[in-house]
């Protein structure tokens, strides 16, 4: 099963509302018999379960993923839905997949939130809304047309400082707000605020915004990765800027209408 890392829109900690947009990094998972020997706690979670609840294991799992690891672009998320969706197919099970992934996240420790709207952006593409403390799906979208996304993708994220996000729990669910009549400028104001937040470097985040190019910039999820956005053909400006702080990649907003749903 193949699922996709994203970028955010809306942080989901501060409010419990969050949206996330599939971005073509990708993640494969393929199961076989036998016995996991990794060392994630997430896969291990989600296979104790399904051998409590199903029956069904043992089993070993190999990841293949373009997404780093606590990077801030729902690496967790996609690896979950993508072996919990092999394990679905393969068994013919009756599962919601990307609520199932939101509580075993929680589960195995890996996410505060559960983030539903990452699960749910990885599984079926597009731009995600959920309210994650209800596991409630608001809405899917496709992503916005003609635009490019331009990372740093950078893992090792430092302790996330949760309880610092959901003091501004109020600017969150606005922005959230904001996101359903615009994307794009929730996601600018979102992507900025995360970093100022949890302190991390804005200088290339200051460049960008001197940019017309740039139609949203900040850090993913609860970062460090980088990310800006920009109209297809004019990524070049943006490119340069961000090719001083690290190595940059070029992806673009996916959507899945077919394949998952």
């Amino acid at each position: 099963m193949q699922t996709y890392g994203g970028i955010s829109v809306v942080n989901a900690i501060p409010s419990w509302y969050g949206s996330s947009m599939a971005i073509n990094l990708k993640v494969n998972v393929e199961i076989t018999k036998g016995e996991y020997k990794g060392d994630s706690k997430l896969i291990k979670t989600i296979l104790d379960f399904m051998k409590a609840k199903y029956s069904i294991g043992p089993l070993d799992v190999k990841v293949y993923s373009e997404v780093p690891q606590q990077s801030g672009l729902k690496s967790s998320s996609a690896v979950s839905t993508a072996l919990l969706g092999e394990i679905k197919r393969k068994f013919d099970l009756d599962i919601d997949v990307p609520k199932l992934s939101a509580i075993l996240s929680i589960m195995a420790g890996v996410s505060y939130t559960g983030a539903l709207d990452d699960a749910v952006a990885a599984f079926y593409g597009g731009v995600s809304f959920t309210y994650n403390k209800e596991f409630k799906i608001i809405d899917k979208r496709n992503p916005p047309e003609d635009v490019s996304i331009l990372l740093i993708p950078i893992g090792n994220r430092p302790k996330v400082k949760i309880e610092e996000l959901k003091k501004y729990n109020l600017i969150f669910k606005e922005i959230f707000h904001l996101a359903l009549r615009d994307i794009i400028t929730a996601m600018k104001y979102n992507g900025i605020l995360v970093s100022e937040i949890l302190g991390y470097d804005k200088k290339p985040l200051e460049e960008i915004s001197k940019r017309k190019e740039a139609l949203a910039y900040g850090i993913s999820g609860n970062g460090p990765s980088i990310f800006a956005l920009c109209k297809k053909g004019e990524e070049g400006p943006i490119y340069e800027i961000l090719s001083k702080y690290g190595k940059v990649i070029l992806v673009s907003g996916v959507n899945l209408e077919g394949d998952n749903r």
